[in-house]
């Protein structure tokens, strides 16, 4: 190993890289080749199936088109004839009974010779005895007559007939140029046929079409097979209704067709006899094409009807027991057979060995032509110039020793050659200057540090000076907003006074004019009195004047106390902000109270719909102030000019933790750009008119900071505005009077 190891260390670069890359290409040829088995020998496995299952089954949906619609159309006559059958009058059953059939010399029952056309008609027999048919089956005759008529010619073809068996032993029967009457005889009876046999009520009690085995018929000289419809009528079996059909095209399919990968196509029925097969097909014609799996002794063809009777309804693909054969199948749609193919593993294996032995061939070849390319390309790229170029360098390096002018490399054809040309010329010519650049350098180096941390210094400093100055605009503008906000609320505030001052004229002027009045009475009294001329009648009456006079000075007394009283509390609430436990719906009555005479002047009314007991420990004046905000709002902004608008106060949920209150009114709603911005300080779109843009953000403050809730917003232009206000129950410790424009 380690002489082998020398040896190649002795060789160049060129046949180093040569014999490195033999190995490697060689390597990956056997690692594809491996993986190449191993993968194709996954989608043949993968694959095969799949196609396999798809051929059967687009052979079984083709072999099973004719006896779907044999089926369908069977059922669908049954129908028809059972439709029809009582439809005729009795008159007219006799009438055409006896213009169609007659008994004839043998006994037997036919269709009259002018009414025998096999082209358009069906033909007829009935063994009936001397007597005749009875009315039963003379309506059944004419009736079936008159319908085979109509349809049989559109049936046949593709079905080789349509007929109706009754049970009398009689046969309606349309098939394109034959005359079935004729060829019956007085001996001639159907009733032992599948076709009866199979409808009879206690063989087949749910009176559903069935399908007889396979038969060669001897009058039509083809294999067939019938769909079966059981008649009855009037509670009892009378016949059936059936089309016979060939099935000649299949078998010789079946025989000629070339099944993929060497696959063996056939068809089974469920009870285990071989309908069709490419080589069995003499002996299934020896059985009447009846050949029963347990007469033929093949262990293949056995194990094969085992499995598919054995496998779940959603399975259509196995591998037989001893793993020898791949097996797909399908069933047929109509009579119960499957169609099926059967596939050796070993033309599976051998597909697979000629795929991995062509890769592998192909590959072989590649690689003694990529290995002779490789020798030729790596000697005239990469050998030849290598040697020039060592030679070259050999000689630049004694030039530079002795202090000559390096002379330049010989020019190459490789742009990476030339690459390393250019690389050692200026290689050379940089050792020449680059001493006495070096010190020059050093020196400009120097300067530029020191004109750099000068500079530095600088932007320190003005950032520092920015800082500053920000810090200080936005104190600034922090104080003037905290004191918009205050002029705000104290505006609030003064608009209450005003209102509560003009409310208390009313009551106070009521209380003076009765309390004059009463005065004047007593003072009436009093005279009287002092004269001696006093009636009791005029006493009684100045004391009941009096009396009545200081009931209303007392009842508008009181007024403007209650008055004064709820102006005290919110007074007391907004100037204070304290923290206590308080009744929202007390609170909102007292505000609406207190903006009487704001919503009187435009006649406008605020619902309160809030329970008694509904209460939150907070900030009363915080609830109270964003209440009134959002009236007057809704008067200044929602109703404008108009007169009559309403403002309802509702609580939305409540639970242990929060209660959703909404606080809506039916004006005029708020432009959709402007949803965004109605809580932003300074906007509003009424300055001049009364509106300082502050409203809604002292509203946005306190909800969010003092009572610690949320607000949201809902609008539409002429529909109005709801605000929902989230409050929790218990209000955060660390909210209050410090917190509204935080």
């Amino acid at each position: 190993m380690q002489s082998w190891r020398q040896a190649f260390r002795e060789q160049s670069l060129a046949r180093q890289l040569l014999l490195q890359l033999s190995v490697l290409v060689f390597l990956m040829l056997l690692s594809l080749a491996g993986m190449a088995y191993i993968l194709v020998g996954r989608l043949v496995e993968q694959g095969v199936p799949p196609i396999l299952q798809r051929s059967v089954e687009l052979q079984a949906a083709l072999q099973g088109q004719t006896f779907k619609s044999a089926q369908i159309s069977v059922e669908r006559l049954a129908k028809e004839w059972l439709h029809r059958i009582d439809q005729p009058s009795d008159a007219e059953i006799e009438r055409r009974f006896a213009q169609l059939f007659e008994r004839q010399a043998d006994g037997v029952w036919r269709i009259q010779a002018p009414w025998i056309d096999t082209l358009r008609a069906p033909t007829f027999y009935l063994q009936h005895g001397a007597q005749g048919p009875d009315a039963s089956v003379r309506r059944r005759a004419v009736v079936s007559h008159t319908l085979l008529s109509e349809q049989g010619p559109a049936l046949v073809p593709p079905y080789f007939s349509v007929y109706t068996d009754f049970v009398e032993k009689g046969l309606m029967v349309f098939s394109l140029g034959i005359d079935w009457g004729k060829s019956a005889s007085s001996a001639t009876d159907n009733f032992s046929y599948p076709t009866m046999t199979g409808s009879d009520p206690a063989r087949n009690p749910e009176r559903r079409s069935f399908w007889t085995p396979v038969y060669y018929d001897g009058e039509a000289k083809a294999w067939m097979v019938s769909v079966i419809q059981p008649l009855d009528w009037r509670g009892r079996w009378v016949g059936t209704m059936g089309h016979d059909i060939t099935i000649d095209t299949l078998l010789q399919q079946i025989a000629e067709t070339k099944a993929p990968l060497a696959s063996v196509s056939m068809i089974f029925s469920r009870d285990g006899h071989l309908i069709a097969h490419p080589e069995l097909r003499e002996r299934i014609a020896a059985a009447q094409g009846q050949l029963a799996l347990g007469d033929l002794k093949d262990p293949v063809l056995s194990s094969v009807h085992q499995l598919i009777k054995s496998a779940p309804s959603e399975q259509r693909s196995a591998r037989t027991p001893d793993g020898r054969y791949l097996l797909v199948w399908s069933r047929i749609d109509g009579p119960d057979w499957w169609s099926v193919q059967l596939l050796p593993q070993a033309a599976i294996n051998a597909l697979l060995e000629r795929l991995v032995g062509a890769l592998l061939t192909v590959g072989a070849i590649t690689l003694l032509l990529t290995l002779l390319l490789l020798k030729a390309l790596i000697r005239q790229r990469l050998q030849r110039p290598l040697n020039a170029i060592t030679a070259s360098t050999e000689a630049l390096a004694a030039h530079l020793l002795s202090g000559a002018e390096p002379q330049a490399l010989p020019p190459q054809a490789s742009r990476d050659l030339r690459r390393l040309n250019q690389a050692f010329d200026s290689m050379a010519t940089e050792l020449a200057v680059h001493r006495r650049q070096e010190q020059a350098a050093l020196l400009a180096l120097e300067g530029e540090v020191q004109e750099r941390r000068h500079a530095e210094e600088a932007v320190r400093l003005l950032n520092l000076s920015l800082e500053a100055r920000v810090r200080e605009r936005g104190d600034a503008l922090q104080q003037a907003q905290n004191e918009l906000v205050q002029r705000e609320t104290l505006a609030s505030l003064g608009s209450l006074v005003a209102g509560v001052s003009h409310e208390l004229n009313t009551p106070i002027g009521n209380a003076l004019i009765a309390a004059d009045t009463a005065s004047s009475a007593l003072q009436q009294a009093q005279q009287q009195l002092a004269g001696g001329t006093v009636k009791r009648s005029e006493l009684l009456s100045r004391i009941a004047l009096a009396e009545q006079s200081l009931e209303l000075c007392l009842g508008n007394l009181r007024r403007s106390a209650g008055l004064v009283r709820d102006f005290k509390q919110v007074a007391i609430d907004r100037a204070s902000l304290q923290r206590r436990p308080f009744e929202l719906r007390k609170v909102s009555e007292e505000v609406v109270h207190l903006l009487h005479f704001a919503l009187k002047t435009g006649h406008h009314e605020v619902l309160i719909d809030l329970p008694e007991d509904l209460s939150l420990d907070g900030y009363p004046g915080a609830f109270g102030q964003v209440l009134t905000n959002l009236v007057q709002n809704a008067v200044l902004h929602g109703f404008d000019e108009r007169t009559g608008g309403r403002i309802e106060i509702k609580l939305k949920s409540a639970d242990v933790q929060s209660v959703v209150i909404t606080v809506s009114d039916n004006g005029c709603g708020i432009p959709p750009e402007h949803l965004d911005q109605v809580f932003k300080p300074f906007f509003t779109t009424r300055f001049g008119k009364g509106g300082s843009g502050l409203g809604l953000h002292l509203v946005y403050s306190l909800v969010r900071n003092v009572l610690g809730g949320q607000i949201e917003l809902h609008s539409e232009l002429g529909k109005g505005t709801s605000l929902t206000l989230t409050l929790p129950r218990h209000a955060p410790v660390d909210s209050g009077p410090s917190k509204v424009n935080g």
